[in-house]
């Protein structure tokens, strides 16, 4: 669900912020890859898909609601 890429480039780009690292880069790089994926992993995220579908019902809902509200409204008149 997570794109790779977008994974190593932020590791990449936070072990640069530790120059003195030296040798020890990759595994600093490494390890915060690591670290990123289980943090990201444990985020309640969902896919664009699941996502639209939600959107869909949570739009049929509302012209649902607005019908029967003004179906409520002409009901109320006649009383």
């Amino acid at each position: 669900m997570i794109n790779q890429d977008f994974i190593q480039t932020l590791s990449r780009k936070a072990a640069d912020l530790f120059p003195a690292a030296g040798k020890a880069r990759s595994k600093v790089e490494a390890e915060l890859q690591a670290l990123l994926q289980q943090s990201l992993a444990r985020l309640p995220v969902v896919s664009r898909e699941e996502l639209a579908a939600q959107q869909a019902v949570l739009e049929r809902a509302n012209q649902k609601i607005a019908q029967l509200e003004q179906q409520l409204a002409e009901l109320e008149k006649r009383l």
